[in-house]
């Protein structure tokens, strides 16, 4: 089971700099502790490092993408999944079936990744 404080603590995966940076930056204004992954097995490997109560995961990185670090993840206790992407949600429906993942356009606003993350809380 996710500790209080691993709660608090967002895994950030994704190729692209700027998002990443802004993301990490909404994040720890909400009170969020946030680590950035450049890539699918940074990703990987942070999550066999340490818990996280959430992972923003985007699709579609060049080398492993996003479906494929799903696939990899270690069991156990993973973190609630938030996938990240440029795609229309109806193009990333297999990816949300595949398990109880949700979904942030890329380029949402800080309320928005806000009341998705209030929405995990509950």
């Amino acid at each position: 089971m996710v500790s209080a404080g691993d709660a608090r603590k967002v895994l950030v995966v994704d190729d692209d700099a700027d998002w990443r940076e802004f993301l990490r930056l909404c994040l720890e204004e909400l009170g969020y502790e946030a680590i950035e992954a450049a890539n699918g097995q940074e990703a990987l490997d942070s999550l066999a490092r340490q818990r996280y109560g959430v992972m923003l995961l985007d699709l579609n990185m060049p080398g492993m993408n996003g479906l494929e670090v799903l696939e990899r993840m270690p069991r156990g206790d993973p973190p609630r999944v938030v996938l990240l992407t440029g795609a229309a949600v109806q193009d990333v429906g297999g990816a949300l079936r595949s398990g109880p993942h949700y979904y942030l356009p890329k380029g949402a606003s800080r309320d928005q990744l806000s009341l998705l993350l209030q929405s995990l809380d509950t």
